[in-house]
Formats: structure tokens, C-alpha cells, sequence
């Protein structure tokens, strides 16, 4: 199974899913994050406008500081 983080950060919430059985594919438009699965730096909405048949899980946590 394969499961996509959107906005990944550093993968906190990709450990978790990645514990729970599937190989994960992360996305963030920060460079040098040391994330330690599959990762592509790009921007997560693009990244999602080229398809996400492939996923059988897809996560996406974009930030909100301007409401926290």
C-alpha cells in the first residue's frame, strides 16, 4: 500500500503512517527537510494536480500559522 504526505515537513506524520504498513511518498516545497522516505520538493497543490490514482492513502497537513 501506498500512502502520500502532503506537506510533509521532516515526517512526523509519515512515521506514524509508515508504521502502520505503508511505503510512503512525501511532498514539500522546503529543500533539506531530512526526511527520511521517498521525497519530492515540489508544491504539494501541483503535486496533486498531476493525479493521485495511484495512492491508497493520501494525508495533507498545510501549515496554518496565520490561525494558530
Amino acid at each position: 500500500m501506498i500512502a502520500l504526505d502532503l506537506f510533509c515537513g521532516a515526517g512526523g506524520a509519515s512515521k506514524g503512517i509508515a508504521d502502520c504498513g505503508f511505503e510512503v511518498i512525501g511532498v514539500d516545497n522546503s529543500p533539506g527537510l531530512n526526511y527520511p522516505y521517498e521525497y519530492y520538493c515540489e508544491d504539494a497543490v501541483e503535486f496533486r494536480a498531476m493525479g493521485l490514482d495511484d495512492f491508497d492513502f493520501i494525508w495533507a497537513s498545510p501549515p496554518c500559522q496565520a490561525y494558530s
